[in-house]
């Protein structure tokens, strides 16, 4: 009985123990964040890697699922990270926390370790340099990356431009040695980046657009939908957001600080609409996004991103003499875009567009003036006008009052993704959203974020899996993007371990 309470007694000591020392740690690395600096994040790894089921006996250990991935795309910046991540000598029981600046670094990770030696050995490797001591800082100067390790603290720095190594290594000594005014002083930051979740975010918005910038993604759609840059292009003041993994999905909650009288919330209230589901019965289920905004179309054709929209479409060879801006004057309601990539060509998309209109008349007289154009008389079969465009055959057609045009290389035959129950939920509940899709071996996902108001915002990860690993798939999933070229070097590895390139 006696040995069964001292071993109990020593383990909870033990833990006790390491809760104070993390505690530490963790108050040290927030001290490092300064005042000025446009946003952060912090990062509650424990729970990342014990929701993963990624730690055994307090041994990161990789799982088969997960390592098949991890080899199929080594090129991968992040793949590389994670298989390294049993080495690397991380304290997985402490915080991490990255901070945005407009400073000598644009973006700084800040991370607890057990054993720096360790970290030194896997960053000389990686990098293919040594540590040096410059301007009395232990570190590596690679790219475009400086890689200090203060006793048990790392810090990777992201320089916004090429500088001398001393100049770099002499910002990193005031960071580290940093005992000014920290972000964590002021009181909205600190009750948002010392919530219980997995991931918390306090970004002002030069934070918010250099976070976006760094996820493949987000650029991948705003490329194409210039209408995000609403919330990039705005005056709102900052985003306050929190990540929660449970046994079902991960939940991300964000809230936008706006103030009731600024351009933004004016905007919206002028151009967004009652939020419906309507056009998903248009679009296929096989699209790899889907966005969407609900909208007053006379409003709406006044935003200065969508003519950037109409601009391209007018360059299209022939489509583009339709008049797509008073097509889409009449807009009563959801504007929904689905997109996919196309099999048969790289870097090409099929696309279907798809709108809620107050006025069928219109659109079918332009549809006429369109064929003609062509020298073709309008042509009706099967309720749809056939055109062919390059390799991909357009249709427009109209579902009761929703109006579509397709741009498929392919004949349909999938569903539709109205038959999607949770996705037709979830848009129409919500006045701007975006989905996507994505799976893993024969798990597949699915990625959801939507405005339920101005300023409040919900998104999900989640599987049509029973019993799998949401975090262990969301991370498969990361790891599953393949690099934007074949030059990407490991040299932003511990910015690619807290996510940030993905």
């Amino acid at each position: 009985m006696n040995a069964r309470i001292s071993c109990k007694a020593l383990a909870c000591t033990a833990l006790f123990l390491t809760l104070v020392a993390c505690g530490n740690m963790n108050d040290r690395l927030e001290r490092m964040i300064p005042a000025d600096a446009t946003g952060a994040i912090s990062i509650d790894v424990p729970q990342l890697v014990d929701k993963a089921g990624i730690r055994k006996d307090d041994r990161i250990v990789i799982p088969a699922e997960l390592e098949s991935i991890l080899d199929a795309n080594d090129r991968s910046r992040l793949c590389q990270v994670i298989t390294d991540l049993p080495v690397s000598g991380i304290n997985t029981d402490c915080r991490a926390f990255v901070y945005f600046s407009g400073k000598t670094f644009n973006t700084v990770a800040l991370v607890a370790l057990d054993d720096p030696d360790a970290m030194r050995t896997l960053l000389s490797r990686r990098t293919g340099a040594d540590f040096a001591t410059v301007e009395n800082v232990d570190c590596i100067y690679r790219g475009d990356y400086l890689y200090a390790i203060d006793g048990k603290v790392l810090l990777a720095g992201h320089v916004a431009r090429a500088i001398d190594q001393k100049k770099a290594a002499r910002a990193a000594r005031s960071i580290l040695d940093h005992n000014a005014r920290s972000l964590l002083d002021d009181k909205q930051a600190r009750q948002c980046l010392h919530a219980d979740q997995a991931i918390n975010a306090y970004l002002q918005l030069k934070g918010l657009k250099t976070l976006l910038r760094k996820s493949d993604a987000y650029k991948e759609i705003a490329q194409r939908m210039p209408l995000l840059e609403i919330f990039t292009e705005s005056d709102i003041e900052s985003v306050d957001a929190h990540v929660t993994l449970d046994d079902t999905q991960a939940t991300l909650n964000a809230a936008i600080n706006a103030q009731p009288n600024s351009e933004y919330v004016q905007l919206l209230n002028a151009t967004l609409s009652k939020p419906a589901d309507v056009t998903l019965k248009a679009i296929p289920n096989s699209m790899d996004y889907i966005v969407s905004m609900s909208v007053n179309g006379q409003n709406f054709v006044k935003l200065q991103q969508l003519q950037q929209l109409i601009d391209i479409f007018k360059k299209l060879p022939y489509i583009g003499r339709i008049d797509l801006a008073s097509i889409l004057a009449t807009i009563d309601g959801p504007f929904t875009v689905g997109m996919a990539r196309d099999p048969h060509l790289e870097g090409e998309w099929n696309v279907v567009v798809a709108a809620r209109t107050n006025n069928a008349d219109t659109i079918l007289q332009q549809i006429s003036s369109f064929a003609n154009s062509m020298g073709q008389a309008p042509e009706l079969y099967d309720n749809e006008y056939i055109y062919q465009y390059e390799n991909k055959m357009i249709k427009m057609g109209m579902i009761d009052d929703v109006l579509y045009l397709k741009m498929l290389d392919y004949e349909q035959t999938e569903g539709y993704a109205s038959e999607m129950t949770r996705l037709n939920k979830f848009f129409a509940s919500a006045p701007i959203a975006i989905y996507g899709h994505t799976r893993n071996d024969s798990t597949n996902c699915y990625i959801d974020f939507g405005l339920t108001d101005n300023v409040t915002g919900i998104g999900h990860f989640y599987t049509d899996r029973a019993g799998a690993n949401v975090t262990l798939e969301l991370l498969k999933s990361l790891c599953s993007v393949k690099p934007d070229n074949d030059y990407d070097t490991a040299e932003d590895d511990m910015e690619q371990l807290i996510g940030l390139d993905n």
